[in-house]
């Protein structure tokens, strides 16, 4: 799965690295530590990714919330998770997510966006405490994970759009890192396929990322904590602090 990530970088790398429509915004975004949407204290601590949707052959980027609120909850957070989109190596997607009621219209729909992601964190299933890794591109700036949307109105009207990111099988590292599920990530080629490709086209993108794309170093136990923001997070020498 994918339910831990950071984002690292300016809007002009972004708008530059995807070729998006229009003007970046100043400045940057600096979340070393993301996690889905959740409730703090009784009050929600909703949580904003960055997403690029495909409009009149353009990309456009659409902040929307993580993780994804079907149609019929009306701006409420499930009760179940939806920060990820499960796919399965034995069937089509489309045969997957006809049984999905939550993700099933998006897919229908052709909702179909790009999640950029600085990088990922995973927990080593084998080990006790598990151990978490952060995973993080080698040769490019972000990875471009496969993702779904839903909008929703607010009670002034405004449209609110929300996310969940697709998974799929694992590779070899994240294998090795005691991990059995992966992002679903995608190439240049890729990307332009998910977005505007028609749903067999999509389908045929839906595999595991490339082992040589990504690399991964073991960090602090403080990730743990979906709160924390310490910089110890990307420094791989203070794996084991608690």
């Amino acid at each position: 799965m994918c339910g831990r990530g950071g984002l690292d970088f300016s809007w002009a790398r972004l708008w530059s690295f995807f070729n998006l429509d229009g003007e970046p915004p100043s400045g940057g975004i600096r979340k070393l530590n993301i996690a889905p949407s959740r409730k703090v204290g009784g009050e929600m601590d909703w949580t904003w990714l960055p997403t690029i949707q495909a409009k009149d052959g353009k990309r456009h980027q659409v902040q929307a919330i993580w993780p994804l609120i079907p149609p019929w909850l009306r701006g409420e957070l499930p009760r179940f998770s939806t920060a990820n989109c499960r796919s399965e190596a034995d069937q089509p997607l489309s045969q997957t997510l006809a049984g999905k009621p939550t993700f099933r219209n998006a897919w229908r729909r052709n909702q179909r966006c790009l999640v950029p992601m600085s990088w990922f964190y995973e927990w080593d299933q084998r080990t006790k405490p598990r151990e978490p890794w952060r995973v993080f591109p080698t040769s490019e700036p972000f990875f471009a994970m496969a993702g779904l949307w839903e909008r929703q109105q607010s009670k002034s009207g405004a449209p609110i759009y929300s996310v969940a990111i697709m998974t799929t099988e694992p590779n070899t590292l994240l294998r090795e890192i005691g991990h059995h599920r992966a992002p679903l990530i995608l190439d240049s080629e890729d990307c332009d396929i998910w977005l505007q490709g028609k749903p067999q086209q999509a389908e045929s993108v839906v595999r595991p990322p490339e082992h040589i794309a990504m690399d991964a170093e073991q960090v602090t136990r403080r990730v743990n904590n979906p709160g924390y923001q310490g910089e110890d997070l990307i420094d791989p020498k203070a794996a084991g602090d608690s």
